[in-house]
């Protein structure tokens, strides 16, 4: 007997993981170095935990959502060790 797997996290648990991780990873790079860099850093990495978590689910349940959830952690990812600097305040110092 075949039985289908169904996706059980519904749409908006989607979209609301993949907005809160984007923006948690834009603020918490927007803030390095501010008396807010702590709190901003907590909320990246507890989203940063919800989106692993959706992005295995979502490989065992939708391929579309898999790729969706790991693109978006990727994205996370890459945009807090990104340098946009180019490294010139190390080269400054």
């Amino acid at each position: 007997m075949h039985h289908e797997l169904r996706p059980f996290l519904p749409l908006w648990w989607f979209a609301a993981v993949q907005a809160l991780g984007l923006v948690s990873a834009w603020f918490a790079r927007v803030h390095q170095g501010s008396h807010r860099q702590a709190a901003f850093h907590a909320v990246f990495f507890l989203s940063l935990a919800a989106v692993g978590g959706t992005t295995l689910v979502a490989a065992v349940t939708s391929p579309a959502g898999a790729l969706i959830t790991g693109t978006t952690l990727a994205i996370m990812v890459l945009t807090t060790v990104w340098d946009f600097n180019n490294g010139k305040k190390a080269l400054a110092r």
